[in-house]
């Protein structure tokens, strides 16, 4: 397929033998205003690249490169042949534009010109590339509350029902923690009242020079504790019970035609009864990227992960779940991972912090008690099976 990029540059994109991609590129004798050869002549870089282009204000993008090849430009046709080993690494080679990131594979062509900086040339060849994704299931428009529910606990009874040495572990939590924040701000409050000279913590300029607000500095540190602390309170009252997998599922291939007992995938123990306990098996994309927060020495790279496209593979809520009895003597259905892979993407991440995620978890979902969650394994499924329709 030929596409034209400039008036002077065209790509053609063909396939080669045993699974190889001839990529062509068509240069123009481009002149300048002294009638000489611009681009013929000159050391060009050909390229083939996945992207993760994040969609926000100060973004941190994310670029690999699969192939990379040096040439001498020359008027016609120059043709790279990208061999089927280097096409296979792209794992996913589908278009992707989200909420939050855009993922594609692109070919791109830059010549180095004066002070080593010059044109540069691309074009997307996801839909050249073979495995092209079919078209997806709808969803509905809810991932962010399938993946996290709100979660409505009652801390004193959740406090109440578990053992003596997590409710003492919990208080020593919450006084180490809360002491620790509070302590940041008073540094924060006499550092923003104090002289420089005088400040104990907290400087009135970043490293860069700039005037900064140690009292504001000191509220943003605090407010990392606390989310610290809370992640680590819930961590502590989810110990009423065992919620875990079973070995079993550990050593199971899923693919589109897979169908998995929920007493095969999981299992636990509650230490009190658990009334109205609402099981889940849920799975989305999660798109993931980086962007910039704060200025100075303040600066920081923010990792994000959200949720786009969810679905919901089995529900079912039990009235009671007795003390001391496996919940999965409670839980005998089968669940059909089919409509995970009708709905959503393969997994195609560019690094570990870019791209588009597949996640899925079993969650245990219980009035004034912390819920249960487990983050299962998507290196399990069968990746080519999303590719069939």
């Amino acid at each position: 397929m030929q596409r034209r990029v400039s008036k002077n540059l065209e790509f053609t994109v063909d396939p080669g033998p045993n699974g190889s991609l001839k990529i062509s590129v068509h240069i123009n004798d481009v002149r300048d205003k002294f009638n000489r050869a611009a681009w013929i002549g000159k050391t060009g870089t050909f390229s083939v690249k996945r992207m993760c282009t994040v969609k926000d204000s100060r973004p941190v993008h994310k670029e690999i490169t699969l192939f990379k090849s040096e040439f001498i430009a020359k008027s016609g046709k120059q043709t790279f042949t990208i061999p089927q080993n280097k096409l296979a690494s792209t794992a996913g080679n589908f278009p992707y534009d989200g909420s939050k990131i855009k993922v594609e594979t692109r070919a791109e062509v830059k010549f180095k010109m004066l002070l080593g900086f010059g044109p540069s040339f691309h074009r997307g060849i996801c839909g050249d590339l073979p495995d092209t994704l079919p078209h997806r299931a709808k969803v509905k428009n809810n991932a962010q509350e399938l993946i996290d529910p709100k979660d409505t606990f009652k801390f004193f009874k959740n406090f109440t029902s578990i053992s003596g040495s997590d409710q003492a572990r919990t208080l020593l939590i919450l006084i180490v923690g809360l002491s620790s924040a509070g302590g940041n701000l008073f540094v924060g409050f006499h550092d923003q009242m104090a002289p420089e000279h005088l400040t104990m913590f907290y400087s009135h300029r970043g490293s860069d020079g700039d005037s900064q607000s140690p009292l504001l500095n000191a509220l943003g540190f605090s407010g990392s504790i606390l989310c610290l602390l809370w992640f680590q309170v819930k961590k502590q009252l989810r110990k009423y019970m065992t919620f875990h997998f079973k070995r079993k599922l550990k050593r199971t291939r899923i693919d589109r035609e897979s169908s998995i007992l929920v007493s095969d995938m999981v299992t636990g123990i509650s230490g009190v009864a658990l009334y109205d306990a609402t099981l889940r098996v849920v799975a989305c994309n999660m798109e993931k990227g980086q962007y910039i927060r704060g200025y100075g020495s303040n600066r920081r790279t923010v990792s994000f992960s959200n949720p786009n496209r969810a679905v919901l593979l089995y529900s079912k809520k039990v009235p009671m779940i007795e003390k001391g009895q496996t919940i999965d003597s409670y839980f005998r259905d089968t669940v059909s991972f089919k409509p995970m892979f009708e709905a959503l993407y393969p997994k195609q991440m560019v690094g570990s912090d870019h791209g588009l995620d597949l996640v899925w978890e079993i969650q245990l979902l219980v009035d004034d008690l912390v819920d249960q969650e487990l983050i299962g394994d998507s290196g399990r499924f069968v990746m080519k099976d999303f590719y069939s329709a």
